[in-house]
C-alpha cells in the first residue's frame, strides 16, 4: 500500500532566480530524506512559482520499511551471575538497545561469549514520520541567503506563508517556520487569493491552473514565451527573446498577460544594442522588431495581474522606459561630442589595478601582447590592419557616459561610437569582440583579430595579477581569473590556432618587459598551467573520465588538440581491446622512458636495426610499426573531422563522437599483440649494449605513434 505525498512550502513573493534554484533543491531533499527514513517514494516532481515551492512524492509507503539491527553487548559472563540471572550490566544493555532483557541472546565468538540484542527499526506509519521529517526539509533547504521575520525561529528566503502537507486524504500536523500545515493551497494573489481545495495531492497542478496558477516552471515559461509571441503577432512585429529573460520573467508571474507598450520614434536614433539593454536589462521587457529588420518602437511588457484598463499598466510601463530613454539619448549624443581617441585619452584617470597602472597602462600592454599574438596564431594580412587600427582605441568606452551607466554595453559602445565617426566595419567589429565573451555564457568574438585583442587582453590580465601573487586559492577568486581563464579557452577551442597555450602565454608576458612588474618563467609556467586547469575542468564538467582529461591534456599543445583528444580517447576507452593496449603501452614507455637517443629530434625507428634481432618476437614488432603508426594518424584524423573548431562552453554534455573509427583502430590495434608477446618473452635489458639499445630503440619506436594520441600512461 501507499499514498502520494503533497508538501508545499508558500512564501511572500520570492526572488527569481530562487524559483528555479529553491524547486530543484527541494525535490533531492526530499527524497533523499524519505528514502533514509524508509519511505522511498516512486518518484518526485517539484513544482515553483514566487509565491511558492512544492514536490510531490508518488507512491509513499504506508510505513517505513523494517530493518533488523544486532547489537553485541558484554560478556556472557558479565551479563549473567552464576545462576544465569541477568544482572545490572544486561540490564543496562538491554533498556539502551530498547528491548527487554529477556530477548537478549548469548552467542559465542572468536573472543569468547558475548551477548546480543536483536533491535528492530522501522515499521512506523508514514503519517507518523513524516511531520518531523517535513519540517526539518522546510528548516534545511539550501539557499545562499535567508531572512528571519517576528519571532519565527527557522529562517528562510522568504517569510512562509503556509504550509500544506497531505498524504492521500489525510492533513499531516507539520508545524514549521510559524505556520501549521493544511490540507488546502492558495491561488493567485489577485484573481484567485483564497484557499484552494484538493481532491488528493495528484490534482495539485490541475486545481491550481484552475486558480490562474501555472505551477510548473518549464510549463509557464512556454505559456510566457507563447503570449509574448502571440502579443507581438498581433502588432505585426516579432520579439527579441533572451533566454535569460524569459527565464527571470517566468518566475516573477505565476500567470503570464502580456501589454504591448510603445515608445517615441525619436530614440529609435539609439543603437539597438543601447535599446536592448535598457528593455532587457532594465525593465524586464521583450524588444519587439520588424520581421528580419531593426527594432521597432515597441515592447511587450509581463504583468502578473489581468486588470480591467490594461492602459493604466501600459503608461505606467512607458513612462519609467521613457525616462531610461532619455538619459540614454543624452549620454548618446554627449559622448559623440568626443571622438573615440579622445575618449581614450581618459583611460590614464581609470585605475585598473595599483601595481599595474591604470587602464591606459593596461591597454598599451595589451597592444603589444595582441601583435605577438597574431604573430604567433598567423593571423592574415586584412585582419592584421584591422586590429592595429583598433587597438589605439581600445576600451575607450570606459570612458564614456553610456557604459558608465550601462557597463554592461562595454565593446557594444565602442563599436556604436567607431562607426558613428566613420571608423571602418571591420575595426568596429575588432573594438567589440575584443572584450567578448563577458561571462561564461555569453558570445565569442565573431572575428579573427577581435579573438586575437580578446585573447591578449584576459592573458595581459592573468599574467600581471599571477606576477603580484594574487593568484586564485581555494573557492577564493576575487579578481575573477578563472573567469578569464575560462574565456580564453573557449576563444582558443573555438578558433583553433596551432599556436600552444604556453606559446601565446609568453606572447602576452612580453608585454611585461618594461614592468610594471616582473615576470620570470615560473609565473609563465604557473599561468599556462591556470589555462590548462581551465581546460581540464571544463573536459570534467562535460562528463569525460578524470583518467581521459589527463591523458588529452598533458598529452596536447592546443586547447582544441585536447579537446579532440579528450572525445576519441572516451569513445576508444569503451572498446576492451583498446584498454588492453593501453596496459602494454604502459609497460612499454616505463621501459622506452630508458632509451637515450643520440638525437632527440630523430625518429627512433632510424636507430633500430634488424640485424640485431635475436628473437623470434622482435620481427613481427617492427613489421607491425608501419600499420601502428597509420591507425595512430587516422584516429587523430577522425578526431579533428568530428570535432571541429566550436565553443566548447556550449556543447552538450556527453555529445556523441560522430566519427567512424573502426578501421584506424584495428590498424592501430595490429601492434597490440606482437607487442604483448614481445614484452613476455624478450629480454629488454640484455646484457649485450647493443642488443640492449636495440630493443629499447623498438620499444621507443612503437611508444611514438601511440604517444600521439596523448599521454597514454594515465589511462591503465
Amino acid at each position: 500500500m501507499s499514498r502520494d505525498l503533497l508538501f508545499e512550502i508558500g512564501t511572500e513573493e520570492l526572488p527569481a532566480w530562487y524559483v528555479t534554484e529553491g524547486s530543484r533543491a527541494l525535490g533531492p531533499l526530499l527524497e533523499q530524506r524519505l528514502a533514509a527514513a524508509g519511505l522511498a517514494p516512486e518518484g518526485v516532481t517539484v513544482y515553483g512559482t514566487p509565491r511558492r515551492l512544492a514536490a510531490l512524492a508518488r507512491g509513499v509507503p504506508e510505513r517505513s520499511a523494517e530493518r533488523v539491527e544486532e547489537r553485541r553487548g558484554p560478556a556472557a559472563s558479565a551479563a549473567f551471575d552464576e545462576s544465569g540471572a541477568p544482572t545490572r550490566a544486561a540490564e543496562a544493555f538491554a533498556r539502551s538497545a530498547g528491548v527487554a532483557v529477556e530477548a537478549l541472546e548469548r552467542r559465542q565468538t572468536e573472543k569468547g561469549e558475548y551477548v546480543y540484542a536483536r533491535v528492530v527499526r522501522g515499521g512506523q506509519p508514514a503519517a507518523e514520520v513524516l511531520p518531523a521529517l517535513l519540517a526539518g526539509v522546510v528548516a534545511d533547504l539550501p539557499a545562499p541567503r535567508k531572512m528571519r521575520w517576528g519571532e519565527v525561529e527557522t529562517p528562510f528566503v522568504r517569510p512562509v506563508a503556509w504550509l500544506t502537507a497531505r498524504l492521500g486524504d489525510e492533513v499531516l500536523p507539520v508545524s514549521a517556520a510559524g505556520q501549521a500545515a493544511v490540507g488546502s493551497s492558495r491561488g493567485h494573489r489577485f484573481l484567485a487569493p483564497g484557499e484552494v481545495a484538493l481532491s488528493s495531492p495528484a490534482d495539485y497542478a490541475e486545481a491550481l491552473r484552475g486558480a490562474w496558477v501555472i505551477a510548473d516552471e518549464d510549463e509557464r515559461r512556454e505559456a510566457t514565451l507563447r503570449a509574448v509571441r502571440e502579443a507581438a503577432a498581433a502588432e505585426g512585429l516579432e520579439p527579441v527573446v533572451d533566454p535569460a529573460l524569459l527565464a527571470e520573467v517566468a518566475n516573477l508571474v505565476e500567470w503570464p498577460f502580456p501589454i504591448v507598450g510603445a515608445f517615441d520614434e525619436a530614440y529609435l536614433e539609439l543603437p539597438d544594442e543601447v535599446l536592448t539593454t535598457v528593455m532587457v536589462k532594465h525593465q524586464r521587457f521583450f524588444p519587439l522588431r520588424r520581421p528580419g529588420g531593426r527594432l521597432a518602437a515597441r515592447f511587450v511588457g509581463v504583468s502578473n495581474n489581468r486588470v480591467p484598463d490594461e492602459d493604466v499598466v501600459r503608461r505606467g510601463y512607458q513612462e519609467v522606459l521613457a525616462g531610461r530613454l532619455y538619459d540614454a539619448r543624452f549620454f548618446w549624443r554627449a559622448d559623440r561630442e568626443r571622438s573615440l581617441s579622445q575618449h581614450a585619452w581618459a583611460l590614464s584617470g581609470i585605475a585598473f589595478q595599483r601595481e599595474l597602472g591604470s587602464m591606459a597602462d593596461k591597454t598599451a600592454r595589451v597592444a603589444a601582447a595582441a601583435q605577438a599574438v597574431a604573430d604567433a596564431v598567423g593571423l592574415g594580412e586584412e585582419d592584421r590592419k584591422a586590429l592595429t587600427a583598433a587597438l589605439p582605441l581600445f576600451r575607450a568606452d570606459l570612458a564614456t557616459q553610456m557604459v558608465y551607466e550601462l557597463p554592461e554595453l562595454e565593446g557594444d559602445m565602442a563599436r556604436a561610437y567607431a562607426l558613428a565617426e566613420g571608423q571602418p566595419e571591420a575595426v568596429a567589429d575588432v573594438l567589440r569582440d575584443g572584450v567578448r565573451p563577458k561571462g561564461p555564457d555569453e558570445p565569442l568574438p565573431a572575428t579573427e583579430p577581435g579573438a586575437v585583442l580578446a585573447v591578449a587582453d584576459r592573458l595581459d590580465k592573468l599574467v600581471g595579477f599571477f606576477a603580484l601573487g594574487k593568484r586564485p586559492s581555494g573557492s577564493a577568486d576575487p579578481f575573477g581569473l578563472r573567469r578569464d581563464a575560462h574565456a580564453v579557452v573557449r576563444v582558443l577551442a573555438a578558433r583553433g590556432w596551432r599556436a600552444s597555450v604556453e606559446t601565446l602565454v609568453e606572447a602576452a608576458a612580453g608585454a611585461y618587459r618594461d614592468g610594471p612588474v616582473s615576470v620570470d618563467m615560473g609565473t609563465i609556467e604557473a599561468v599556462g598551467a591556470f589555462v590548462w586547469d581551465r581546460v581540464a575542468a571544463l573536459l570534467e564538467e562535460q562528463g569525460h573520465p578524470v583518467p581521459v582529461v589527463r591523458a588529452a591534456t598533458l598529452g596536447s599543445f592546443t586547447v582544441l588538440g585536447a579537446i579532440r583528444r579528450a572525445r576519441l580517447l572516451s569513445h576508444l576507452m569503451t572498446r576492451p581491446e583498446f584498454a588492453d593496449l593501453m596496459a602494454l603501452h604502459k609497460r612499454a614507455a616505463n621501459l622506452a622512458q630508458r632509451y637515450e637517443p643520440a638525437d632527440p629530434e630523430a625518429d627512433p625507428r632510424d636507430a633500430v636495426d634488424p640485424g640485431l634481432f635475436a628473437s623470434d618476437e622482435e620481427r613481427p614488432l617492427y613489421d607491425a610499426l608501419d600499420e601502428g603508426a597509420v591507425g595512430a594518424s587516422e584516429l587523430l584524423a577522425a578526431a579533428a573531422s568530428a570535432v571541429p573548431p566550436h565553443d566548447p562552453g556550449r556543447e552538450a554534455e556527453g555529445a556523441p563522437f560522430a566519427a567512424d573509427v573502426e578501421g584506424p583502430l584495428a590498424r592501430l590495434l595490429s601492434l597490440k599483440a606482437p607487442l604483448d608477446a614481445y614484452l613476455d618473452n624478450v629480454l629488454v635489458m640484455a646484457e649485450d649494449e647493443r642488443l640492449r639499445r636495440n630493443r629499447l630503440a623498438l620499444l621507443a619506436a612503437v611508444v611514438a605513434p601511440l604517444r600521439r594520441l596523448g599521454a597514454l600512461e594515465h589511462l591503465a
